[in-house]
């Protein structure tokens, strides 16, 4: 993903800081190399260059590209045969090691993170199978709890007060048989 802004040297963007830094030294020896050199005397520049190239002075974009703009002179100078310009190596072992021990590491890390995912979410599961069941064992119960326990309150008064209605009236019905005799 292409981005401009603090992460950029010279229209190229680094993710990484180590090549973010090593760029932006890059950037400051190919402003001095480009001060310095004398494009009117191409053997001084095909030995410069070549210098640059056997001492790997560059090892980013930046810098590869400075080196491919005075290969790309040299070659259009006619005295300076194309068979004494060096290819630019563009892979140094040590940035090829740093990438895989880099994708390695990240691998390791997305393992374990995918392992704790996996057990977050098994404890979640079980962690609503248990809320679940015990919704199911307070709403099945016959003890009032929190979440009935004014109905069932409610209830156990509405029985108590049909009760004393039914005592009362049989023993109405007993004083009445009693005061006026059993005339029926």
């Amino acid at each position: 993903m292409a981005k401009n802004g603090a992460h950029s040297v010279e229209g190229y963007y680094y993710e990484d800081e180590d090549l973010l830094e090593e760029a932006r030294k890059e950037a400051e020896g190919v402003r001095y190399m480009k001060a310095k050199i004398d494009l009117q005397n191409p053997e001084r520049v095909l030995q410069i260059y070549n210098r640059m190239i056997e001492q790997r002075a560059f090892q980013t974009q930046v810098g590869y590209s400075y080196l491919h703009e005075l290969q790309d002179y040299l070659y259009t100078m006619p005295n300076i045969p194309n068979d004494q310009i060096l290819s630019i190596p563009v892979c140094g072992t040590i940035r090829v090691t740093d990438a895989s021990f880099t994708t390695e590491k990240l691998r390791e890390e997305n393992k374990s993170s995918r392992h704790v995912l996996h057990v977050s979410i098994i404890g979640n599961v079980l962690a609503v199978l248990v809320i679940a069941a015990m919704f199911v064992i307070v709403l099945s119960s016959d003890r009032p709890t929190v979440l009935n326990y004014e109905k069932k309150l409610l209830d156990k008064y509405a029985v108590w007060e049909q009760e004393l209605e039914e005592r009362e009236n049989a023993i109405r019905e007993k004083e009445r048989v009693l005061m006026y005799g059993d005339d029926n």
